[in-house]
């Protein structure tokens, strides 16, 4: 719900500037999939671009057949509705959506953004590096331009935000496309791709470097909450079945109450209104796509600490959609 409302909200913005010509401008958080976050102040004529690092550009307002466009040469933001796409320079552009992930779920950070050049990134090409900086650790995202970071680490908080081989700890694993925060001890990395509608992420323990969970989080984290040693979060989980709800709605909500640890009489989601876009698009084929296998987002709890984690089930509806 917040979602559609910040998006709306988004919208509603736009529309107002581009229908009214009012010079008011509005402030609107974007977060990006190169794990960086942008803050635009819409007016009549120009986007007012706060960048990661602090720094703000004027972006003059361009002709656009559609959605919105600025540029000022050098920095240029084009998008439509809640996404938007950012581009410096000659990089490949990052995408971004309005930002509807509370700030206050990870800790606050010290965020610096350095140019790399060619060669000391360690490719033939240069670079950006993002440090998040916390009181007892460092966070560092190497990023070409490219789909997925080109390095994570892990490193002391001290010290200038540079790359630097003999204290940085690299982080080699597929599910940890992006930077994304920390709570207390816990560094959190996010993928680089969705996956069935949600997305991967990835806990790792800043003091040692070991990973100790990966699951998948339809949209957002509700809360990240640390008590000691002990991080509780907070999220709807992302499953995907084997089976399909709207096909066997009984053989398969008995296999997936089974699968997620649910009671026997908790309450299966009705499929059939988000299969019904597929099956209009096909009817000749209804009886294949009813078959497709479903994915349910579903409200859990999770308690993790250096040794071991418990995922528990909690109140609240499921959702469920065809597997993509």
């Amino acid at each position: 719900m917040r979602r559609h409302f910040l998006a709306g909200l988004a919208s509603l913005i736009l529309f107002h500037l581009a229908s009214t010509h009012s010079a008011q401008a509005a402030d609107i958080r974007y977060a990006c999939d190169n794990g960086t976050t942008l803050t635009v102040a819409f007016s009549e004529a120009a986007a007012n671009v706060t960048l990661p690092d602090g720094a703000k550009v004027s972006l003059p307002q361009q002709a656009s057949g559609s959605g919105f466009w600025y540029s000022n040469g050098r920095y240029e933001l084009r998008g439509k509705g809640d996404e938007a796409q950012f581009a410096i320079g000659r990089m490949a552009p990052a995408n971004c959506k309005v930002d509807d992930q509370p700030a206050e779920v990870f800790d606050r950070s010290t965020r610096a953004e350095v140019d790399v050049p060619a060669g000391e990134t360690g490719f033939d090409m240069p670079g950006k590096l993002t440090c998040l900086r916390y009181p007892n650790f460092a966070l560092k995202q190497l990023d070409l331009g490219e789909k997925g970071a080109a390095g994570l680490f892990i490193a002391p908080s001290e010290g200038p935000c540079k790359l630097d081989s003999a204290v940085d700890r690299k982080i080699v694993d597929d599910a940890a496309g992006y930077l994304w925060g920390a709570v207390g001890p816990y560094a959190v990395f996010r993928g680089a791709d969705g996956w069935n509608g949600g997305m991967p992420f990835v806990v790792y323990d800043a003091r040692t470097a070991t990973r100790l969970l990966d699951d998948i989080v339809a949209d957002n984290f509700d809360s990240l909450t640390l008590a000691g040693e002990e991080l509780t979060l907070r999220y709807r989980r992302t499953y995907g079945a084997e089976c399909s709800l709207l096909a066997d709605p009984q053989g398969c909500g008995k296999t997936i109450r089974e699968a997620l640890g649910l009671a026997p009489d908790r309450a299966m989601p009705d499929c059939r209104a988000a299969y019904k876009p597929a099956i209009d698009a096909d009817p000749k084929a209804a009886k294949d796509i009813e078959a497709w296998p479903s994915v349910i987002d579903y409200p859990v709890q999770r308690q993790l600490t250096p040794t071991g984690t418990k995922l528990t089930p909690v109140e609240g509806d499921l959702t469920c959609r065809p597997s993509m």
